[in-house]
């Protein structure tokens, strides 16, 4: 899934707690791949995210966007918390992705990570950055 460079950092530092989406998420998704977007152009970090809430249902604890979505002030629909975060300790370029079919170009909504991808970076041999003590509703 792409995702703006500011965003990912608000991600990283744990300020934004919650991905907000126009669009459903299919419900056996548990894992997004962000790909941030120019300059970096890499995926570098990987989350595991709740099922997909609607306006009411994210707890407005001071997560950036988590009341104006509650709220209905954003063009989300739907809202996916960050539960836990690794950061990859060898990034994937856009180019790369591109010459080992990881994808044909930058995703622009989100695209399936293809099963060569998760054999080549195995989530339990990289760095968690945070873990939530909190299962997947």
């Amino acid at each position: 899934m792409s995702i703006k460079p500011e965003h990912m950092s608000n991600i990283v530092s744990g300020t934004k707690n919650h991905e907000f989406r126009s669009y459903p998420l299919p419900s056996d998704v548990s894992r997004i791949w962000f790909y941030t977007t120019t300059p970096i152009r890499r995926i570098e970090h990987v989350a595991y995210i709740s099922r997909g809430k609607v306006p009411g249902q994210v707890a407005e604890d001071g997560g950036i966007g988590n009341a104006d979505f509650n709220a209905g002030m954003k063009n989300s629909n739907y809202g996916y918390e960050i539960l836990k975060l690794w950061k990859l300790k060898q990034p994937v370029s856009l180019e790369q992705a591109i010459k080992f079919g990881f994808f044909k170009c930058a995703p622009q909504k989100y695209t399936w990570v293809p099963v060569s991808v998760l054999l080549a970076y195995p989530l339990d041999k990289e760095p968690v950055l945070f873990d939530k003590p909190k299962e997947r509703e």
